[in-house]
């Protein structure tokens, strides 16, 4: 049975008007029941452990679940216990960590294991684990309601989009931060936390993604942008800088390049540059440089006495 789309939101506004409560009904019972057959057995799923659930989520960051998934029980046999992680070493993680990209999130999640150890355990509430370092609001959210199963809704990319489609007949792209939030809290079945946020993450990957998929998916028949047909709002581009012309490329090289220096001994910075092909950047004198003192700067490299380079021990 058709229902009538509450009001989309203005571009930066909050959503205006409740959301349409058979309208949710329906999306909740269709989207729980579709997760119950389609699930996708990703690692991390079995486990309410907060430690092995921060590190799912910090994999996870800017990476495809998939690719997080074959690295998480790596990860773990490398640093089974949050107390494992705290005793490493920054290269350690670092040499753990390459091919997973960001290497930033590996010493913030070092970092924040390191807290919980000299808390003597994690935090209970979302405000707890929010003050751990490098832990931001999603993934505060995303421990809470993934290891603890509190009525948290954590809003990715993929929940925001299922939302705001579903609900609201909208592009995500046209709600504001805060109203992606109050839309998830609103839609939230109670009790059922763990397995409404995992529901909709896997929907976005599988159907409601940038350019939806449609067919096949259990909510076309009760989604809100699917019935307004040819007047539903276009999905926003993606505006993604150059990577080549970025210094991301080249950070990422300086630390891999350093990660498999086996014996320790480090590079000059002449070697490094040579190492990572830092001539093919095309920038001016001195850039490389620059971006080592900012690496350093970061805790990612070190510099010892002899002006060699080597991961932070």
């Amino acid at each position: 049975m058709a229902t009538t789309p509450p009001p989309t939101a203005e571009p930066t506004g909050e959503p205006t008007g409740e959301l349409d409560p058979d309208q949710l009904d329906a999306v909740r019972e269709a989207l729980l029941g579709w997760f119950g057959r389609a699930r996708r057995p990703l690692p991390w799923r079995s486990t309410r452990d907060p430690y092995h659930v921060l590190v799912a989520e910090v994999l996870a960051q800017q990476t495809q679940a998939e690719r997080a998934a074959a690295a998480f029980d790596r990860f773990l046999a490398r640093f089974p216990t949050v107390e494992a992680l705290a005793a490493s070493t920054p290269a350690e993680v670092l040499r753990e960590w390459q091919g997973l990209g960001y290497n930033r999130r590996a010493l913030a999640l070092r970092a924040a294991a390191a807290a919980v150890v000299a808390a003597g355990g994690w935090p209970a509430t979302v405000e707890g684990l929010r003050a751990l370092p490098g832990v931001g609001p999603y993934t505060a959210r995303a421990v809470a309601c993934f290891a603890y199963e509190q009525d948290v809704a954590p809003v990715d990319t993929n929940v925001a989009r299922v939302l705001a489609r579903a609900l609201l007949g909208a592009d995500p792209a046209g709600l504001s931060p805060n109203a992606r939030q109050a839309v998830a809290d609103a839609a939230m079945p109670p009790g059922s936390a763990w397995a409404w946020s995992s529901a909709l993450m896997d929907l976005g990957t599988a159907h409601c993604r940038a350019r939806p998929r449609c067919d096949g998916c259990p909510l076309v028949t009760r989604c809100a942008w699917h019935a307004l047909g040819p007047d539903a709002p276009l999905p926003a581009p993606r505006r993604t800088g150059p990577f080549a012309s970025s210094d991301r490329r080249w950070r990422g090289a300086v630390v891999r390049v350093l990660a498999a220096d086996h014996e320790h001994l480090g590079l000059d910075e002449a070697a490094l540059a040579e190492a990572v092909d830092a001539a093919a950047a095309k920038r001016p004198p001195g850039w490389f440089g620059d971006l080592l003192g900012r690496l350093r700067a970061e805790g990612l490299v070190d510099l010892d006495g002899d002006g060699r380079y080597r991961l932070p021990s």
